[in-house]
């Protein structure tokens, strides 16, 4: 059997993570990104954590599944562990197990973020150490350009939907532009070229100053 890909939104959400270690941290300062609220369960809890986490500061209860959408169990205790598990599952809600992906009903992927470009890989709990591999393999080819071409792609598409004269769009066009190497002009912040571009397959008005959107900064 294989898993099913899915993006959670989970802003406005609050996820427990038993286990205040390096994992659990890990766990806590992820979903903090994703705009989730987090519950903190550790006998020990760590110092100087973000105001926004709810700590509870004793060994975990049942009671703390309470309004969670999602678990994390990293515990480091094989018990305190299974535990959580087998009762989040009671409970009818998705759980992570750290140290047993099987006892779970969901993993996580390694993830490669470029802006809002977000690429995962997985090996279903299998070994997170190989994901981890492809994961920074992927890193070498996929610079922050392509975040940057993410949004130009994304531009493009807004104002195909918006504007009466209906630019062309299509996954023909951003070959073309894959092909023409856009990606190596944004990371050598070549902005003149990108707008002759963008102005070729676009029209005269298109360039990244009309589609608002910036190229990073620094040196190449």
């Amino acid at each position: 059997m294989i898993d099913y890909p899915v993006n959670l939104r989970l802003e406005g959400r609050k996820c427990l993570v038993v286990g205040g270690g390096t994992v659990g941290l890990r766990k806590v300062r992820s979903l903090m990104a994703a705009g989730s609220g987090v519950r903190l369960v550790d006998p020990a809890p760590p110092e100087n954590l973000p105001p926004q986490v709810e700590v509870v500061a004793r060994p975990y209860r049942r009671e703390d599944l309470e309004d969670i959408c999602l678990v994390f169990a990293a515990a480091g205790n094989r018990s305190v562990n299974a535990r959580v598990a087998a009762e989040a599952k009671d409970e009818g809600l998705f759980v992570n197990v750290a140290d047993a992906p099987g006892e779970g009903n969901f993993t996580v992927p390694a993830a490669l973020r470029r802006e809002k470009l977000l690429m995962a890989f997985s090996t279903s709990g299998g070994s997170p150490a190989f994901a981890a591999l492809a994961r920074d393999a992927a890193s070498a080819h996929f610079g922050e350009e392509w975040g940057v071409f993410l949004e130009i792609a994304v531009a493009l598409r807004q104002k195909r939907l918006t504007s009466s004269k209906k630019s062309e769009y299509n996954r023909a066009v951003l070959n073309c532009l894959l092909d023409s190497d856009i990606c190596g002009l944004i990371a050598a912040r070549d902005r003149n070229a990108i707008d002759r571009l963008l102005r070729t397959h676009f029209g005269a008005a298109a360039s990244l100053a009309e589609l608002e959107v910036q190229l990073p900064s620094g040196t190449p």
